[in-house]
């Protein structure tokens, strides 16, 4: 049996074609990466550089500094899949920070791990042995936060 052999069923095959399209279509398109409001694109500062190849050095990974694309969203800290976050990295190589934590090492560099790394999560090695970057393993400048504060989310 050939469902669409003849000409009753001609208009059918045109109806499911394109339905067929645009379910492809908006599989493509209809995926929206996450993106905080407000974020501006960032230009890295030189330090960034440094930070880097600290955190190649410390896990035995290699990449292009060039390949990530940095945002800077205002204030101390944004709306991300895990909750309020100040930083935050995704697969396609961009990296948020809240504006608060740009100069913070620890949270930078934890987001440059993931990106070196090439998946969420946080296995040890190479966060905590290695690479000391969560806020229970690192001991550098602002490891201390407030008494009572609970540690900001980095994703």
């Amino acid at each position: 049996m050939f469902l669409f052999r003849d000409s009753v069923h001609r208009p059918m095959r045109r109806v499911l074609g394109l339905t067929v399209t645009m379910l492809l279509l908006s599989g493509l398109t209809g995926c929206s990466r996450f993106e905080p409001e407000a974020s501006l694109r960032l230009v890295p500062p030189a330090e960034f550089e440094t930070w880097w190849s600290k955190t190649e050095q410390c896990s035995g990974l290699h990449a292009s500094f060039q390949r990530v694309q940095w945002y800077v969203v205002p204030g101390d800290s944004f709306s991300c899949p895990g909750g309020r976050c100040v930083g935050h990295w995704e697969d396609n190589h961009t990296i948020y920070i809240a504006e608060d934590w740009l100069q913070n090492e620890m949270v930078v560099r934890h987001e440059m791990l993931h990106d070196l790394i090439g998946h969420p999560g946080h296995p040890d090695p190479p966060f905590g042995d290695g690479c000391p970057l969560t806020w229970a393993t690192w001991g550098g400048d602002g490891a201390s936060l407030r008494a009572g504060d609970a540690p900001p989310r980095i994703d």
